[in-house]
This record gives C-alpha cells, structure tokens and sequence, in this order.
C-alpha cells in the first residue's frame, strides 16, 4: 500500500514590506503573489539578500524573514509558515 503525503502549512499571512527589520509576521517558508507578478527583493533567514520572481497564484518554497519595500514589484504578497506533513 503506498503512503501518499501532502503539505499543508501551518499559516498564511500578508506580508508587510519593509527595507529594514523582519516582518512581524515572519519567518516564512514559502512566499506567492496573489495579486499581480514580479520580483520580490528578499532578507532570507541565514541573512542573505537577493532578489526572486515570484508568478501569480504559485508558492514559492523559500526560507525568508524580510521582503524589500524597494525592489519588490509583486504585489498581495502572502508569507507561509513552517509546513506540517503528514498521511492522507
């Protein structure tokens, strides 16, 4: 019999753009634009800094505590946390 897993994360919160700090929120593990694509500049946890496309409507697996208020063009940015897996 097989063991079929799905994903689900624990929260789903709007994200609050800043160029300095964390988000409130955060961190998140996983980021999606439900408004309109585009790049999101982002503080991820181990600090680093870089800048990412985020599509429409899909998640994006990405371990990040700040999204840039310069740099981001995505809009209605949603920040997901740690997931929960478990069997169907």
């Amino acid at each position: 019999m097989s063991d079929i897993r799905a994903v689900s994360y624990s929260g789903a919160y709007a994200v609050t753009t800043a160029n300095s700090g964390v988000d409130p929120s955060g961190p998140f593990v996983a980021l999606e634009a439900t408004t309109a694509a585009g790049a999101a500049k982002v503080t991820c946890v181990d600090g680093s800094v870089a800048t990412v496309y985020l599509l429409q409507g899909e998640v994006k697996p990405l371990a990040v505590r700040l999204v840039w208020t310069t740099g981001t063009a995505a809009t209605g940015i949603v920040g997901y946390k740690a997931p929960s897996i478990g069997a169907l």
